[in-house]
């Protein structure tokens, strides 16, 4: 059987809008694109995983409503495998402005619940999981994924959102013992505070990847650090996204048997290859299409 990633979190409906430039208060702007997508932490990193060419599931709260209509089909399109709860009448909502640098402006209506109750997580088959991603936007729950992760040696990664940060890492230690790896952006560092890398180590994390954006990514384990540098820069369009590119393609290249350092490498092009394109997941290369980059674009 063939080992298989799970990841499990929020799935959200992404509306993307690109300005010439951002507008002063009671501006109206004219805009040439207006998207609405897949988005969230733990759908795209999925999406990500599968368009690596690695088995994955998504597992996710959905709505009722139009909103969940939309991304239940365009789950369907992409064929990615899916364990959807069915929870609510209001899907959550990301409303992402970006002006002309590529940079983004994200308002988060929250809407249901961003994550599978306990007792969809208890009901999950593990049998052939080979690794599992989450963030934790629900305390509870993700703890009892954790827990039967531990039950069955199996890997997982945490995505440190700086929105599930409000109690410190106090608040969440029992997610963090023997967790294989948490990535971890800038504003989530600022969040932890002092030697945050240290921090998370001592809370028993073996691997620590920052997201660095240009500058590429760093990964640090008890006895190393390694620096993992973008390729040479093209135009940026959109950065929506493109941390959870990393973390599905690092998921993806751990589970075919890839090192840490390797998979990074790889998942670092991936982020860098996406923010070409505006939009989350329909800008995530394939694994052809990453094959087809030259290797002297790695630096």
């Amino acid at each position: 059987m063939t080992p298989r990633a799970l990841f499990v979190g929020d799935l959200v409906l992404d509306t993307v809008v690109v300005a010439p430039h951002l507008p002063e208060p009671d501006e109206k702007v004219i805009v040439d694109v207006l998207q609405e997508s897949i988005g969230g932490v733990a759908a795209n990193a999925a999406a990500a995983c599968s368009l690596a060419g690695t088995s994955a599931t998504l597992c996710s709260p959905i709505a009722d409503d139009a909103g969940g209509q939309l991304l239940a089909t365009s789950l369907a399109e992409l064929s990615l495998a899916t364990e959807l709860e069915r929870e609510g009448n209001v899907t959550p909502r990301a409303f992402i402005l970006l002006d002309e640098s590529g940079e983004k402006r994200l308002l988060l209506r929250p809407g249901g619940r961003m994550y599978p109750s306990s007792q969809k997580v208890q009901e999950l088959a593990l049998s052939d999981v080979g690794w599992v991603h989450t963030a934790i936007y629900d305390r509870e729950p993700a703890a009892a994924l954790i827990d039967r992760c531990r039950e069955r040696d199996i890997p997982w990664s945490i995505d440190l959102e700086p929105a599930t940060l409000g109690a410190g890492l106090d608040g969440i230690a029992e997610h963090l013992d023997g967790c294989e790896t948490v990535f971890v952006n800038s504003r989530a560092m600022d969040e932890i505070g002092r030697a945050p890398v240290t921090r998370l180590l001592e809370r028993g994390v073996r691997t620590v990847i920052e997201t660095r954006g240009e500058a590429g990514a760093r990964l640090t384990t008890a006895t190393a650090t390694t620096e993992i540098a973008a390729p040479t820069p093209t135009a940026v369009r959109d950065t929506t996204g493109a941390g959870d590119a990393l973390a599905g393609w690092f998921v993806a290249e751990r589970m075919r048997g890839a090192t840490s350092i390797d998979a990074l490498q790889l998942a670092v092009l991936a982020a860098s290859l996406s923010v070409s394109k505006v939009g989350s997941v329909a800008s995530y290369p394939t694994r052809r299409e990453l094959e087809l980059v030259s290797a002297d674009q790695i630096r």
